[in-house]
């Protein structure tokens, strides 16, 4: 079946419908996903800095092609509900999952930065970001979707763990299965501490779910002593499935296949978290995702429309604390131990700066506040220690740590009061000021 596009002019004007078969619709994204291995696997010396100029060059030309092979049809309700309907929305999706797939074999290389740029500690801070953007997205769907203020975020991250650990190293299951049942587990558990939120709201239910957090640590700290004594939880690396040892780059010694480096956790972290978030994004555009945002905003008003409003904020309780108990396993193994001191309210407070400064709205936010959390901090340092005239001055040297967390709170104030949307929200208006721009210019060649 070939692209086919149909003109329909009527008194109010010309619409164009553009049909395009799923194959060709799917084929940018696939381009995108296998382009950086392929690059990867050709042997470019002495031009390596030609795979650069052909990796910029693909980037372009798959987002043109993401673009070219967008659905159009004014008048078709449906193709609003799909997710990447639009061209732009299209084209950025097809270009990030390329940035992303080549991430870690740009971080990979031996390239040795000027000013001892942290090149290789970098590894470890992405897929830091990879995993703290499932925690935050979760947080997400409750307080920012719901307008459910919870304090137990880390008491679920002691649930995966406990999960993590009871079905992984004492039961002697695999990895694969502990995530799975650390879902189910958050999720009973979540519908269960959620019953309060059923009578409070605002600062009284903040008050309970810290309640909460203290009586999961209380039984996080009797597990740890009863199972493993006072030494911690020491986590084995997982290992690949072996119905997936046919996936090319995979190479089993004595037919096993390791979890224990930055690069292959890259791949691990990112595909659960990919999973997980789509699926939320999913949830929030659903019929109960609406329900969540009326609660949010009015439940008095969500009950005269008919919405069942105890049912909707136990179900978002249950759904993000899934999440985070999956996010808990996931840091756990990648972390490789947990100890009694691992979980404590401020982790509560750095997922709340997180999605605040990223913005409530939306799970662009939980990523791009990640990005804030984890990325600035190691650019302070580096540029502490090497750059000209700041490495000069011993304040900043004797108070490294103050310092840093004097920059960053600046930095959220004046994002909250700048932009109370978060990053995400500069993001959009950047991104949809440019398109402006872009749809100018066309009409006015066209013209």
């Amino acid at each position: 079946m070939s692209e086919m596009t149909i003109t329909d002019t009527s008194t109010s004007g010309s619409s164009s419908v553009k049909r395009v078969p799923a194959s060709l619709r799917m084929l940018p994204f696939l381009v995108a996903l296998a382009s950086p291995l392929i690059l990867d696997n050709i042997s470019w010396n002495p031009f390596a800095g030609w795979k650069i100029v052909v990796g910029f060059i693909l980037l372009i030309g798959v987002g043109k092609f993401a673009w070219s092979t967008a659905e159009r049809d004014p008048d078709d309700p449906r193709l609003a509900l799909k997710l990447w309907h639009r061209p732009d929305q299209r084209a950025l999706t097809a270009m990030t999952c390329l940035a992303l797939v080549a991430v870690p074999f740009v971080l990979g290389t031996d390239f040795d930065p000027p000013m001892d740029f942290p090149w290789a500690s970098w590894f470890r801070i992405v897929n830091y970001i990879i995993l703290f953007a499932l925690g935050a997205g979760a947080f997400n769907l409750l307080a920012g979707y719901t307008g459910q203020l919870s304090m137990a975020h880390a008491a679920f991250l002691m649930i995966g763990t406990m999960v993590g650990a009871h079905v992984g190293l004492i039961w002697g299951q695999s990895f694969w299965l502990c995530l799975p049942i650390a879902a189910v587990a958050g999720a009973a558990l979540g519908a269960l501490f959620g019953i309060p939120a059923l009578r409070l709201r605002g600062l009284y239910l903040m008050l309970a779910t810290i309640g909460v957090h203290f009586i999961v640590l209380l039984g996080w700290k009797e597990y740890l002593v009863h199972y493993f004594g006072f030494g911690g939880v020491r986590f084995n690396p997982p290992n690949l499935p072996s119905w997936l040892h046919w996936v090319p780059g995979i190479n089993p010694e004595d037919g096993e296949f390791l979890i224990n480096t930055q690069f292959r956790w890259f791949w691990v972290n990112l595909t659960i978290t990919t999973i997980c978030l789509l699926f939320l994004v999913n949830v929030i555009r659903s019929r109960e995702g609406r329900a969540f945002a009326a609660v949010r905003d009015r439940d008095i008003s969500a009950t005269l429309l008919g919405i069942n409003v105890a049912r909707s904020k136990l179900v978002a309780f249950a759904l993000s604390s899934a999440m985070v108990s999956v996010s808990g396993c996931l840091l756990s193994y990648y972390n490789r131990a947990r100890s009694e001191d691992s979980f404590n309210l401020e982790q509560v407070l750095d997922y709340g700066i997180i999605i605040v400064v990223g913005g409530f709205m939306g799970i662009q936010g939980a990523i791009f506040g990640s990005v804030f959390f984890f990325a600035l901090p190691m650019y302070f340092e580096w540029m502490r220690e090497e750059l000209p005239f700041i490495s000069d001055i011993d304040f900043f040297s004797r108070y490294a740590g103050e310092v840093d967390l004097a920059i960053r709170g600046i930095l959220v104030v004046v994002v909250l009061v700048w932009r109370p949307d978060g990053l995400a929200g500069l993001w959009q208006s950047a991104k949809n000021r440019v398109l402006r721009q872009f749809q100018n210019s066309q009409t006015g060649a066209a013209q």
